[in-house]
């Protein structure tokens, strides 16, 4: 088996890392451009608190491979550096790929401790993006954890979204080309001038947001292969580019620059406004960002998701995305009785409130407000104590 490759380590105490804890792929030192460091970086002081990995030798440190792979300590990242990493809250690890590599690497956060690192690599299940090995069209800039776990990382050029799974038997899955949404007109998801580079990161509905090196957002629907253009990232200096996107705790989206270093910045997902989070006293460049947060995420979105099982045998939508703001719910085998009908946007504002009485194998066409803007809502169903029997997500396009 292949060995893989570790230089020595400065490492703070790793024995208990937080879901929220944001981890960062930085240059060696500040003003360089040598994405080699991994660092951990609180975002609400602008503070790098933690260094885990640097090629220069700072201190004696026990490598250990996970599962008896063995381990030598010369270059666990090359010289080429990395530019796409992705945190793993099931496994706690934080993975990553080096720019023109095509092996998954890994730190096992859970059985690292001061003075002794477990790591790892994903030898068997390599990613496959082309024949061109070293086209920088099809290098890895991009990578990230979806609400449902699964990993996804994508090329350069959006010709290759990869999905790939952290278990006991892991596997990597080529799904191909992300194809245009019809609102995208010119900008294109495969220009190079608009939207290579950048990051991707997940948020609470399945999807898949990237936000590219100059600074343009698409959505991402992996379902339809799908990348449809939703605005630019506004009130950033002329000079920055993305090259970091997380979230914070709240569902705001995190960004960082490889070239811009005096602030980082946080973004309203909603209006893709951009408020500045100063930089600490070490400020580092960073190529890449990666945390468990999901964009959107709140208490009360949270609280939706995880608590309100939806029963789909017994009610569904149609059309969905819905046509003209209109769709219909069938009710099949639902308890007769009284129910209500709710439908919010991603903050939890009330859309429409509607009640309705429901007998078995019944269908209500739900007609929502004129005023009603393009998006992803939350639609509720409630019975009569104010209990869900149902919860899924309604497109509106």
């Amino acid at each position: 088996m292949k060995k893989i490759l570790l230089p020595m380590l400065a490492l703070a105490t790793i024995s208990s890392f937080a879901q929220t804890k944001t981890f960062a792929i930085t240059s060696e030192k500040k003003g360089e451009f040598q994405w080699t460091a991994i660092r951990e970086i609180d975002f609400s002081t602008g503070e790098f608190t933690r260094t885990l990995y640097t090629k220069t030798p700072q201190q004696n440190l026990q490598l250990r491979g996970v599962n008896g792979m063995s381990v030598d300590n010369s270059s666990f990242i090359s010289g080429r550096g990395v530019a796409a990493a992705a945190y793993d809250k099931v496994t706690n690890r934080l993975y990553f790929s080096e720019m023109y590599g095509n092996v998954l690497k890994f730190v096992d956060l859970t059985n690292s401790t001061e003075g002794s690192l477990a790591v790892g690599q994903n030898s068997d299940a390599r990613f496959s993006t082309g024949t061109k090995q070293y086209d920088e069209s099809n290098v890895i800039t991009r990578m990230t954890f979806s609400s449902e776990g699964i990993g996804y990382a994508l090329t350069n050029d959006g010709n290759s979204l990869i999905k790939f799974t952290t278990g006991s038997n892991p596997t990597v899955l080529n799904l191909g080309a992300l194809r245009d949404s019809r609102n995208n007109k010119d900008v294109s998801i495969h220009t190079q001038c608009t939207s290579w580079g950048g990051d991707i990161v997940g948020d609470v509905y399945g999807n898949l947001y990237l936000i590219t090196m100059r600074n343009y957002v698409f959505k991402i629907s992996v379902a339809k292969m799908e990348a449809e253009l939703i605005g630019t990232i506004k009130n950033l200096p002329a000079t920055f580019t993305t090259n970091g996107v997380a979230a914070d705790n709240d569902g705001n989206i995190l960004l960082s620059s490889a070239n811009y270093s005096e602030s980082y910045f946080k973004v309203n997902p909603s209006t893709l406004e951009a408020t500045t989070v100063k930089a600490g006293k070490d400020a580092y460049s960073v190529s890449d960002l990666a945390n468990a947060n999901l964009v959107y995420q709140n208490k009360g979105t949270i609280a939706t998701i995880k608590n309100e099982v939806a029963t789909k045998g017994e009610v569904s939508i149609y059309p969905n995305p819905a046509v003209n703001k209109n769709f219909n719910l069938n009710f099949n085998k639902l308890t007769a009785g009284n129910y209500s009908i709710i439908v919010t946007d991603i903050n939890g504002k009330s859309i429409l409130s509607k009640s309705i009485a429901i007998n078995t194998n019944a269908t209500e066409k739900v007609s929502l407000p004129t005023a009603t803007g393009s998006g992803v809502y939350m639609l509720r169903v409630v019975d009569a104590t104010g209990k869900a029997v149902f919860t899924d997500r309604l497109v509106v396009e």
